[in-house]
């Protein structure tokens, strides 16, 4: 497994991912003006039920055949079977709870959302499992067709419905109809035909019984808060708080959360060679450590001008959301490559005991900042538990693998230091710059993304020129030049 080849599938990933996040953001920025915050507050909260029950659906089946050196049709059958009978009971339980999730969380008119909503777990059953061979295989392009075909679907559905209903049905009746033209699609993508079958049903659940319970604890570590704001505030503060926490965390999950898909399996081909896992491992991190800080630090210092240039004045509540938790997003990031490596070389239960370590963590700064505090408050609780979990990560990381972490993180003091220092001139020209956003907010970005590269390639300079992205990095730029055609 090369570097070049993981490189490749990256750039498909983010690619799709960065296509389903523009159509989202474009979505949101049109939907932001056409409906209300309390009509986003209503299906967060809708959502927020439905995902609760719907972490059942994330057993590891994908994952299951990811890591099976050898998958036959038996396989791939037994977790169509499983995926069916799971999405149906899912449905059922969903639909049925919406009274509950409605009466605890006081807003009576989520339990019609909640209900439709529950439609989509059925057809997460229904998705044809042979597009997971294309996961297993690093065949990113035909993915990238599936998850952006869906997405334009479900936009053009969602932008209609709004316009002719201006409600919150328009976001709920735009995530049905993803659901079901993701269904179309992966049957017109992969010729595989599913079969009913559980002749492997006995090896593929014993594995996902860990991976739901990691799933579980993942979900709660990324809802927590909102569950939390939905259940103490009015849901116009639930509204500010989602889309806050929304657009914070999209660059970052957008650029760096994909590559998950790309890292698991390839982990797993290098589980037996430990020096090559260990390379791989620190170029990877070191990659994160850029992507992340570059763009978290660099969001939250533009968030007031792209907020009021983007959704418009009755969105700058959000805004001190908004900064705090697009910081948070850059620290969480930093251990998703640990987290691909115990998952497809390691223990499940390692990863597990992280994420009940999180949850614990969170709850604890949470809660007290939900009661006493505000929205801000409740961010920076989050942002607080993050950040010694992610000291816990690393910590737990090293004894589990035997991989020097200190070593393998150095990448990221280099970032580290290119990210303060972009604070430091962004923050130093909008001081200087009249009260003019439009102004202001290209100007920030061009000094902030300028800084932070000069630094991160001044620091690695001072560092010796080591191997790693920065010198990759300049061979791809310098190759690319040579390749550019040149006058006669």
């Amino acid at each position: 497994m090369s570097l070049r080849k993981i490189f490749s599938a990256t750039l498909w990933v983010v690619a799709a991912r960065w296509g389903l996040r523009a159509i989202g953001l474009i979505s949101t920025v049109i939907l932001a003006r056409l409906l209300t915050p309390a009509d986003f507050g209503v299906v967060a909260l809708a959502m927020l039920v439905v995902g609760l029950i719907e972490i059942v659906n994330e057993t590891g089946l994908a994952i299951y055949i990811i890591r099976h050196p050898n998958p036959q049709r038996s396989h791939f059958d037994t977790v169509f079977t499983l995926q069916l009978i799971v999405g149906a009971a899912l449905t059922l339980t969903i639909f049925a709870i919406a009274p509950l999730g409605a009466a605890f969380f006081r807003t009576p008119e989520i339990e019609p959302v909640i209900q439709l909503l529950s439609l989509r777990s059925l057809l997460w059953g229904l998705e044809n499992p042979g597009i997971i061979w294309f996961r297993k295989n690093m065949v990113f392009q035909k993915e990238f067709q599936l998850l952006v075909g869906a997405k334009l679907g479900s936009f053009a559905i969602t932008l209609v419905a709004a316009i002719l209903l201006r409600s919150y049905w328009a976001l709920a009746i735009g995530i049905i109809s993803g659901g079901v033209i993701t269904v179309i699609l992966s049957y017109v993508l992969h010729p595989y035909r599913p079969r009913l079958s559980l002749a492997e049903g006995r090896d593929a659940w014993s594995f996902s019984t860990w991976m739901l319970l990691v799933h579980v604890l993942e979900f709660a570590n990324m809802r927590i808060d909102e569950v939390i704001v939905g259940r103490t505030r009015t849901t116009t503060e639930m509204g500010y708080y989602n889309v806050a926490s929304d657009i914070a965390a999209t660059p970052v999950q957008e650029l760096v959360y994909p590559m998950t898909r790309v890292w698991l399996p390839a982990f797993a081909q290098l589980a037996d060679d430990p020096d090559a896992l260990e390379r791989t491992y620190r170029w990877i991190i070191a990659a994160v450590g850029i992507l992340a800080l570059s763009i978290g630090v660099g969001l939250a210092l533009v968030a007031h001008d792209a907020a009021l240039l983007v959704l418009g004045a009755q969105w700058l509540p959000a805004v001190p959301v908004m900064q705090i938790l697009a910081v948070t997003a850059s620290l969480s990031a930093i251990t998703l490559p640990l987290g691909s490596v115990l998952g497809a070389t390691g223990d499940p239960r390692v990863v597990l005991f992280l994420h009940a370590t999180r949850s614990a963590l969170l709850l604890a700064a949470l809660i007290p900042a939900a009661l006493w505090y505000g929205l801000a408050e409740i961010a920076l609780g989050r942002a607080i538990a993050t950040a010694l979990s992610v000291a816990i990560a690393f910590t737990v990381f090293e004894r589990a693998t035997g991989l020097p972490i200190f070593t393998l993180a150095r990448g990221l003091a280099r970032p580290a230091g290119a990210a303060l220092a972009m604070a430091a001139a962004v923050l130093t020209l909008q001081a200087a710059l009249p009260d003019l956003p439009l102004l202001r907010l290209p100007l920030s970005i061009a000094t902030g993304a300028l800084t932070f590269a000069a630094v991160q390639l001044a620091l690695w300079a001072l560092a010796g020129r080591p191997e790693g992205v920065e010198r990759d990095a300049l061979a791809w730029i310098r190759a690319k030049a040579k390749a550019f055609p040149t006058a006669p």
